[in-house]
């Protein structure tokens, strides 16, 4: 009975203080993350005065496709930032000084081949084939081979920021984020009156600049507040890190699902309507998702807390916090209404008479956007768990679906522009459902909880918006 009684106070006090946590990481992050989409408005528009919007388009499409370095990792980060949160919980460092040591090898053992192999291919691609373009091709091949070797490094260097997430200290990490969108802008101003048109000037300092951020903040981080676990060369032990490379492959399925969507989204409108549609679906997806960003702040500070909460078994903290989640994320739902309300003037504002947006594409966002703020909820909470199996597989089959599904939208329904986000509003409202129904499944799990579905709000929600578009 007395151990009984000092678990369950262990419980709520950990469950007060995981809470205070949280909502801490939410008040700071809010206002990095509103710096952040300010600098990042900035940075568009300057973007656009540097490159005319065809080429903006290309410099799009090249940066998303070569974001498949982001992939490469095999899900190491977000692996690492569960483990990191369970072995903390815990207190077990000499586990997680492994985890971190063993995660940097891995990394820096795919990066060599990888670069390696990119320096033959740059030699033989025809690029300006593989973009649909007329660039001087000199310039076209300096750009992506900067872009390359720029986010080849970031992803070398991203487990600092994993290990700031999974130690729920969220805002440290947003702070490092803001400053690598921060630095690159200045330099683009310059370029944007005195280099017009230059591609590669834009490539330096998007890509390369961020890396002496990151590496900068890694340095300090490790002789500081994460000593305890800086990563050596004796603790690489990658037989005693299975579960994270077990959980990080799981990751991995979900992260290459992700990039293949998103960078094959570009590529499509790049070679059936080109670059210029490219820069209106970019813009128009930017200025939706910031609804995103913003619920992001929010959910990104719950996914190490969720962890945190299923290492202690504190699941009455989880079913509450779910609930107050969907509450929030309905409320999302009429700030995205009121960005179609106010598209027009704001995108005036922001890039002038460049930009015309039809009424139909716009429409079709505020749908994709609504359900997708259902979709994120559900997954972070999954991903807390670090039961992602069902979430590997679902991704991976609607990526496999979506090139194909969105070509027969464009090519025999006519759907133009529209076509690719009907198609994410499908595999949203799949997903949901998906990410739902294994909720239930896993707090079912716990005999301690009532055996009645919680929250339906999820699903109703989405579901009516879906519906009313229908109609």
């Amino acid at each position: 009975m007395i151990k009984l009684k000092k678990y369950i106070n262990s419980v709520v006090k950990g469950s007060k203080a995981r809470t205070t946590k949280v909502n801490f990481n939410i008040a700071v992050s809010f206002l990095l993350k509103a710096a952040s989409i300010i600098v990042a408005f900035l940075t568009i528009s300057f973007s656009l005065k540097l490159l005319d919007t065809s080429k903006y388009g290309i410099w799009l499409a090249i940066s998303s496709t070569v974001g498949w370095i982001s992939i490469l990792d095999i899900g190491l980060a977000n692996g690492l930032r569960n483990k990191i949160a369970e072995y903390l919980a815990v207190k077990h460092y000499k586990e997680a000084k492994i985890a971190v040591s063993s995660t940097y090898a891995i990394l820096f053992i795919i990066m060599v081949p990888i670069l390696l192999l990119f320096g033959i291919l740059l030699k033989f691609a025809n690029w300006n084939s593989i973009f649909n373009t007329k660039l001087d091709e000199r310039e076209l091949t300096l750009t992506v081979a900067t872009v390359f070797i720029g986010l080849l490094l970031q992803f070398f260097l991203k487990p600092i920021s994993s290990i700031l997430q999974g130690d729920q200290k969220i805002y440290k990490s947003n702070f490092i984020l803001l400053i690598c969108n921060f630095v690159p802008l200045i330099p683009i101003i310059f370029f944007s009156k005195y280099l017009h048109g230059s591609m590669f000037a834009l490539a330096l300092a998007q890509t390369i600049l961020p890396v002496f951020v990151l590496m900068i903040y890694t340095i300090i981080l490790f002789q500081t507040e994460y000593i305890k676990i800086r990563p050596a060369f004796k603790y690489i032990k990658l037989a005693k890190s299975k579960s994270l490379f077990g959980l990080s492959f799981a990751f991995f399925i979900i992260q290459i699902a992700g990039v293949f969507l998103y960078s094959t989204t570009e590529l499509i409108i790049t070679r059936e309507f080109g670059g210029s549609d490219v820069t209106l679906f970019n813009l128009l997806f930017k200025y939706f998702s910031t609804v995103l960003l913003i619920f992001g702040i929010i959910m990104n500070s719950y996914w190490s807390a969720f962890t945190n909460a299923f290492a202690l078994n504190d699941f009455p903290w989880i079913t509450a916090s779910i609930r107050k989640l969907v509450r929030i994320a309905s409320l999302f739902l009429a700030v995205i209404v009121l960005q179609q309300l106010l598209i027009v003037p704001v995108f005036k504002l922001w890039v002038g008479n460049k930009i015309h947006v039809p009424f139909t594409l716009s429409l079709t966002m505020v749908v994709y956007f609504s359900l997708n703020l259902f979709t994120t909820l559900y997954s972070i909470v999954l991903n807390g768990t670090g039961r992602v199996k069902l979430q590997a597989i679902v991704s991976i089959t609607t990526a496999i679906l979506h090139v194909p599904v969105v070509l027969f939208f464009i090519r025999y329904l006519h759907w133009g522009l529209n076509s690719l986000v009907y198609s994410n509003m499908l595999w949203s409202f799949i997903q949901v459902i998906a990410w739902k129904w294994e909720i239930n499944r896993v707090l079912k799990a716990d005999p301690r909880l009532p055996k009645e579905e919680f929250p339906q709000e999820g699903l109703i929600e989405p579901k009516l918006v879906f519906d009313a578009k229908q109609n």
